[in-house]
């Protein structure tokens, strides 16, 4: 999937290119993604790409929607809801805990990116999409340093385990669940 998206963002004969520089006014072009243009346009080509895999994150939309009870959408229409106030005062409150499960998740998955980076640019040119976990695999693997690479990696666990920890604190706040009302 990574050499795919390196081909469509390619600036000399890439899709996009082949797509935008026609709309473009004279003298604009499409930018070097991953090349010259990278520090300013390489982030935002990966959160491109990592919108392919918005997939999954939908099918767990969709089964936390199936099972909201159709019961309380008729109450909330007999209680004169309907429209956006059914969508405030139905939908939202129970696919809150779906809503903060994928916030988890892409939490945890946003400081995880590796197999994009490496593939379509090995972390380059310069620095510009050196992730953390590229630089971690760079000090493992290329410079040898296992014991700052095992640092770092606990470094990163502990990162994440505390931005979940906050997550779920303050999730008493805006997260209904049914069972325990």
């Amino acid at each position: 999937m990574a050499v795919m998206w390196k081909w469509v963002f390619n600036h000399e004969h890439g899709l996009l290119k082949t797509l935008i520089d026609p709309m473009l006014p004279a003298g604009w072009h499409t930018p070097a993604w991953f090349e010259k243009d990278a520090e300013k346009w390489g982030v935002p080509a990966f959160a491109i790409v990592n919108l392919w895999a918005i997939g999954g994150t939908m099918m767990i939309y969709l089964a936390g929607l199936k099972g909201i009870p159709k019961d309380l959408y008729e109450a909330a229409e007999i209680d004169g809801a309907v429209g956006w106030r059914k969508f405030f005062a139905v939908t939202l409150p129970m696919l809150s805990p779906v809503i903060l499960f994928n916030v988890i998740m892409a939490v945890i998955a946003s400081f995880q990116v590796f197999t994009q980076a490496w593939v379509m640019t090995a972390g380059g040119p310069g620095d510009a999409t050196r992730f953390y976990v590229v630089y971690l695999y760079n000090q493992a693997f290329d410079f040898h340093d296992m014991g700052y690479a095992s640092a770092m990696a606990w470094l990163l666990l502990l990162i994440i385990l505390g931005l979940t920890l906050i997550l779920m604190k303050t999730s008493k706040r805006f997260v209904y669940y049914e069972a325990l009302k």
